[in-house]
């Protein structure tokens, strides 16, 4: 992981989200991008009102990002990392998107503010809409308050319908190597058996992560999926938790729950969402 993009919106969360960016890539040469992104979303104003209140966002952000470098350079005395700052003016997934690609980000890691009972299951709603909608870059989410834990077990979460690669699965398998850590691979069952097509699956996922101790587990489908993963990771006392972002796969109908089962996940532990 030689670039990582860590947006801030100056808050103790994203603060937090930095200092695990830094542990994880700790030892490591890497460039360290803090993002904040800010826009007038006030239709009231006129237009010498508006651009005023553009100057001022403008300034406010340059001066937020600065004093957040300063004060993460006095804490980091690692000489392999280096600090960057970017203010741009816009919407925050479209920003996040077009800096992936301009600055050939490998990581995103975003605070998490919770679970919410209106727009997320158990992240806050600009990191889901960020995971949602962003492509062919991982994204690694921190909960509130937590403080930092070298992922010593893994968990990855799959249904095996879909096929994997080595793109796919190296932000887990970069992770697993500098940890030297266990992955649980869990299934929900859904049904008695895997077919064909999932035992193919799961064959060429264990040939991927050969080099890693690996475990495999089934888990009966009760109340809810996210609910399920919740007990396994207690159960398992899991570091951290993986999974792949599939249009129409098993995280979408995740967040598709009903809100009643959603709000009782609170994910406190790192989440690792790997982009298909």
């Amino acid at each position: 992981m030689k670039n990582i993009l860590i947006p801030t919106d100056f808050s103790k969360n994203a603060h937090n989200a930095l200092l695990h960016a830094v542990q994880l890539a700790k030892g490591k040469n890497c460039t360290f991008h803090l993002l904040n992104v800010h826009d007038n979303k006030n239709p009231y104003l006129n237009d010498s009102e508006a651009k005023n209140l553009m100057v001022l966002l403008k300034n406010e952000s340059n001066e937020g990002l600065r004093k957040a470098c300063h004060k993460m350079m006095s804490y980091n005395t690692d000489p392999q990392h280096i600090f960057k700052t970017i203010s741009q003016k816009g919407k925050l997934v479209d920003i996040i998107s077009k800096t992936v690609k301009k600055e050939h980000i490998d990581l995103v890691i975003m605070g998490n503010s919770g679970c919410s009972e209106i727009t997320a299951i158990f992240i806050g709603s600009n990191t889901l809409n960020t995971i949602s909608n962003l492509k062919r870059c991982p994204i690694l989410t921190i909960p509130k308050d937590i403080g930092f834990k070298p992922p010593k077990t893994i968990a990855f979460v799959t249904d095996y319908k879909r096929n994997y690669d080595a793109g796919l699965l190296e932000p887990l398998r970069t992770m697993a190597e500098q940890y030297n850590s266990k992955i649980c691979i869990m299934r929900i069952n859904e049904a008695k058996m895997l077919d064909k097509v999932q035992e193919a699956n799961r064959n060429v996922l264990l040939q991927y992560l050969s080099p890693f101790e690996c475990t495999t587990h089934w888990m009966p489908l009760f109340k809810s999926k996210a609910t399920v993963i919740e007990v396994f990771i207690n159960e398992l006392n899991i570091d951290m938790l993986a999974m792949v972002n599939y249009k129409h796969g098993f995280f979408a109908k995740i967040t598709r729950e009903p809100v009643v089962k959603r709000v009782a996940f609170n994910l406190n532990i790192p989440f690792l969402v790997l982009s298909s």
